[in-house]
């Protein structure tokens, strides 16, 4: 299994790390969805993390382009400010699950355990 995480390294990155380490996940990181998505091209991810941004690249867009890297990805949304449009559109593309961070991180590792299939491998 292997993670592609496209996070801004301040938003909950010590703890998302730390949970792939515990679980023994291989992880890659990028900086911004455009360096994420050229890691996409150039390796295959199951699972990617991409954080909805203001003013970052147009996440729909970014995740159509994941898809093509590889249709069966996982993706999951993170964002920190929850607006009825931007959930919207994340939710009109075929994503595995969308997350408010102000919810706390419980419900994003259930899911994340979720798409990383790890109740299966224990």
């Amino acid at each position: 299994m292997n993670v592609l995480f496209v996070i801004k390294p301040e938003q909950n990155k010590i703890d998302l790390l730390t949970f792939l380490r515990r679980n023994k996940i291989d992880f890659d990181t990028a900086d911004n969805q455009l360096l994420g998505i050229q890691k996409a091209h150039e390796s295959m991810y199951d699972v990617v993390v991409l954080d909805a941004e203001k003013g970052a690249y147009e996440i729909d867009k970014a995740i159509r382009i994941f898809k093509e890297c590889n249709p069966k990805v996982r993706i999951i949304v993170r964002t920190e400010l929850n607006t009825r449009e931007l959930e919207t559109q994340v939710r009109k593309e075929s994503i595995y699950y969308y997350h408010v961070n102000s919810f706390g991180n419980q419900e994003f590792t259930s899911a994340l355990s979720s798409a990383l299939e790890l109740n299966k491998a224990h």
